[in-house]
C-alpha cells in the first residue's frame, strides 16, 4: 500500500514554509518564485521515502473527486492511503484528514 499526501497548492504551502523561516532568517524576503521552489523542495525530500506520493492540490482537476483524480492521474489504487492536508479557515491553521482510496465506480 501507497502514502499519498494530499497537501494544499503550492502558494499556500510555500507561504507558509517562508512564514516559518522567518524565524531562522529575519530580513530574508521570499519572491512567490522562491516560495513555490520551498514547497517543491520540501515535498521532494517526502519522495525519498519508498511509497510516499506528494501530490499538491493545484495539480488536481477542480471538477473531479480527489479519490478519482488521484486514481487517474498519480496511480493510487484502492486501499492506498492519502493523508490531506487542508488550511483550516483560520490563519496559518491546517487540518488533516486521512483516508483511503476507493475503488473506481463499475
Amino acid at each position: 500500500m501507497s502514502i499519498f499526501y494530499l497537501m494544499p497548492p503550492r502558494p499556500y504551502l510555500g507561504d507558509r514554509f517562508a512564514d516559518f523561516l522567518q524565524t531562522f532568517f529575519p530580513g530574508l524576503d521570499w519572491d512567490s518564485s522562491s516560495r513555490t521552489n520551498l514547497a517543491d523542495l520540501m515535498g521532494d525530500a517526502a519522495l525519498e521515502r519508498h511509497g510516499v506520493f506528494v501530490v499538491y492540490r493545484d495539480d488536481l482537476p477542480r471538477d473531479e473527486a480527489a479519490s478519482r483524480a488521484l486514481r487517474d492521474g498519480f496511480g493510487a489504487e484502492p486501499g492506498d492511503e492519502v493523508i490531506e492536508i487542508r488550511p483550516s479557515g483560520r490563519a496559518g491553521e491546517v487540518v488533516t484528514r486521512r483516508w483511503r482510496v476507493d475503488a473506481p465506480d463499475a
